[in-house]
């Protein structure tokens, strides 16, 4: 979209004390895998009033800014480096540095920005706390490690009973879907299992259609990663290790990625054959591919 156009923004009220706002990401263009509409979120909890993942919208936005002012914001959290997101009303500072300098509130977020983001825009102004999986936060929010093993810490929100996620989970095509990882079956899945032991009835996340329900989040564990598998995943990156352990654990040398249908041979040839994700490993992983589908009578 045009960087100049005002977004449009859509306030939806969840629970008393429990709302989101939903706008067009500033950055998104064609090609990236994720939606141009974004979600944050915003939740009072006892004496605290939480901003998760903000991207804030212009000053005209009044149905955001009124609330605000109304009842100022006392924390604000980035859940993962990547939703380090600017400000619409001035491009140059980042959501959480124009809260903090505008209610005084307390800001934390993950263990690492993606350093993409702090190459292009530098590093929050902001003396971020960092948030430790475990470590209850004000208000009583619990946070996560992240399933996915990238920086992520998915919040758990007692008051309302709601998960709030990152980018661990992504909803595609109508249904809830775990993001993938190289490392799904041996990480992701269980530690987002063990949330089933929460009292949890609703499931916020960033990227799709933003709330879901627990029995959502249920189906979602029993379906393949989006949009392809741990193979798929580790073939890309080059590591013969990790195929190597998921190939003799079962892994389908068959399964097509959602996106375009492809082989994880596919994805580590097409890998091989582009220069920034080239690595020196990824012939000895085409070879590995090609003789583990032989030996199961899957090719030549």
């Amino acid at each position: 979209m045009d960087p100049q156009s005002s977004p449009t923004v859509d306030v939806i009220d969840l629970a008393p004390g429990l709302w989101i706002w939903r706008l067009e990401h500033p950055n998104w263009s064609e090609g990236h895998d994720w939606q141009e509409v974004v979600t944050s979120v915003c939740v009072d909890a006892g004496a605290e009033r939480w901003v998760l993942d903000p991207l804030l919208p212009p000053e005209q936005a009044t149905q955001v800014w009124d609330r605000f002012a109304d009842r100022p914001p006392t924390a604000v959290a980035v859940l993962i480096g990547d939703h380090l997101r600017e400000s619409w009303g001035d491009r140059t500072t980042w959501s959480v540095d124009a809260l903090v300098q505008r209610y005084g509130c307390r800001a934390f977020g993950p263990n690492a920005f993606d350093p993409e983001m702090i190459e292009k825009g530098g590093p929050p102004e902001t003396d971020v706390q960092k948030i430790q999986p475990g470590q209850e936060l004000p208000g009583g929010l619990m946070p996560f490690r992240d399933p996915r093993g990238w920086h992520e810490t998915p919040l758990y929100l007692p008051e309302h009973k709601t998960l709030v996620f990152g980018d661990s989970m992504t909803e595609r095509a109508g249904s809830l879907r775990v993001w993938m990882s190289p490392t799904h079956e041996e990480r992701a899945l269980p530690d987002l299992r063990a949330m089933l032991d929460l009292p949890f009835e609703r499931v916020i996340i960033s990227h799709g259609e933003p709330v879901h329900t627990r029995e959502a989040f249920e189906q979602a564990l029993e379906r393949p990663p989006w949009p392809a598998t741990s193979l798929h995943i580790s073939a890309w990156r080059g590591d013969l290790e990790q195929v190597r352990k998921l190939v003799e654990r079962g892994a389908d040398l068959t399964a097509r990625s959602d996106t375009a249908g492809e082989t994880p041979l596919e994805w580590a040839v097409k890998a091989s054959r582009s220069e920034w994700s080239r690595t020196p490993t990824h012939d000895g992983v085409i070879a590995y591919l090609k003789s583990a589908m032989k030996a199961d009578g899957l090719g030549p």
